[in-house]
């Protein structure tokens, strides 16, 4: 299989909040696999591909939400959804690859 990934990725767990015009709702859903072009959101909720939703969540260091849309790319049926970020802000995207950065050099050393 051909991996399409543009973006460097960094494993994360937090969770996420997803909405469908302008309703969010509390979820048990996580938010991982994060990219600053999108992530993966383990899932049991039936989304179809190119389905387009709204989400939020929080990055380690940094107590304000992300908001942005995405459109759900591919599934993983019973398991979750990958998704593009659609209009993730130009700070947001430059603190995921920062976070994205760290987390490849690993930890500093003593």
């Amino acid at each position: 299989m051909e991996n399409r990934r543009r973006s460097f990725r960094t494993n994360l767990d937090t969770e996420v909040w997803i909405g469908q015009d302008g309703i969010f709702t509390r979820t048990k859903e996580r938010l991982t696999n994060l990219s600053a072009g999108g992530a993966f959101v383990e899932t049991a909720e039936g989304f179809s591909v190119g389905s387009v939703l709204s989400l939020r969540f929080r990055l380690p260091d940094n107590d304000a939400f992300i908001t942005c849309a995405a459109i759900v790319r591919n599934l993983s049926v019973g398991y979750g959804m990958g998704v593009e970020f659609l209009d993730l802000s130009r700070a947001n995207r430059a603190y995921i690859a920062e976070l994205i950065d760290r987390a490849l050099a690993g930890p500093a050393p003593r």
